[in-house]
């Protein structure tokens, strides 16, 4: 078993993996994904396990991607080129990667998320099975403001006109709107996330082991045949493109962070959005 920096893994029949940087706000980045893959991997693999429960210690379930080292990928200056080409964009976020190895899980992972999840920390949750998130938690794709994002397998989850709200203004979405809409499975409490996941999970577990994986065939082969994977392949290639692209908005989001700090390139973004109700920290209505 790998010695892991990122996640807490605890194996057994009810198999815990729990992101554990909290003060990084729980990003996803590529050491974090690689962890995670494995781990997850491990709990495929081991006979004696049933379900998975996925969380994630501190304020936030996943703040998305590390914006800030997204930043020190590109140059942002006229007349320079990325210093990541396509081909590389292509190479670092193929679905094969990363979405399709957690999408192909032949067993169920249970989650459960508090705070934020953003961006590709939305993706992320929707990859569970179950979702069980605080009843503060909320999604929100506010980097789509100034950078790519892909976000459109969401409709999956919430439908097409939801899902154009999310991506074309940056909104928060709240865990009870996601839940009416049949996104997730449960709204409970912020400090009663953890013990519900794991309710979840202790249920699915009194089930036979191949009655759950032939269910979870079944269902994902419906997904499939609705186009899922080709939902998900197709977000990835609007990110890589946006990436690629680099318009005047983003490159001077990128300039600001880098010149002024974090807190300046967010007002930046977001404070356009304010006057209309916007918070980034938490779900307000449009």
């Amino acid at each position: 078993m790998s010695e892991y920096k990122t996640i807490i893994y605890e194996p057994g029949p009810i198999t815990r993996i729990i992101h554990n940087e909290p003060e990084r706000n729980n990003v996803m980045g590529a050491q974090f994904q690689e962890e995670f893959l494995e781990a997850i991997g491990d709990f495929e693999k081991n006979r004696e396990a049933k379900v998975a429960v996925s969380l994630s210690k501190g304020k936030h379930f996943a703040a998305g991607h590390d914006i800030s080292n997204l930043g020190k990928k590109q140059t942002w200056e006229k007349g320079q080129s990325n210093q990541w080409t396509e081909t590389r964009w292509r190479s670092a976020c193929d679905p094969r990667r990363w979405v399709y190895q957690i999408w192909d899980i032949s067993k169920p992972i249970v989650t459960g998320a508090q705070g934020a999840c953003l961006a590709a920390g939305a993706q992320f949750l929707m990859l569970h099975d179950i979702i069980v998130m605080g009843e503060s938690a909320f999604i929100g794709f506010e980097i789509t403001r100034v950078s790519g994002a892909g976000g459109g397998d969401m409709q999956m989850w919430l439908g097409y006109r939801k899902t154009f709200e999310l991506a074309c203004t940056g909104w928060n979405m709240g865990a009870r709107e996601l839940y009416r809409l049949g996104a997730i499975n449960k709204v409970v409490p912020d400090d009663k996330v953890e013990s519900e996941a794991m309710r979840f999970a202790e249920i699915i577990s009194l089930m036979p082991l191949e009655t759950l994986r032939l269910n979870k065939a079944s269902l994902k082969f419906g997904m499939n045949q609705m186009g899922a994977r080709d939902m998900l392949w197709h977000s990835e290639e609007t990110n890589i493109l946006q990436h690629c692209v680099g318009e005047e908005r983003e490159k001077e989001f990128y300039r600001i962070m880098k010149e002024q700090g974090m807190k300046a390139a967010l007002e930046f973004r977001d404070g356009p959005f304010e006057k209309y109700g916007y918070n980034r920290h938490k779900a307000t209505e449009i």
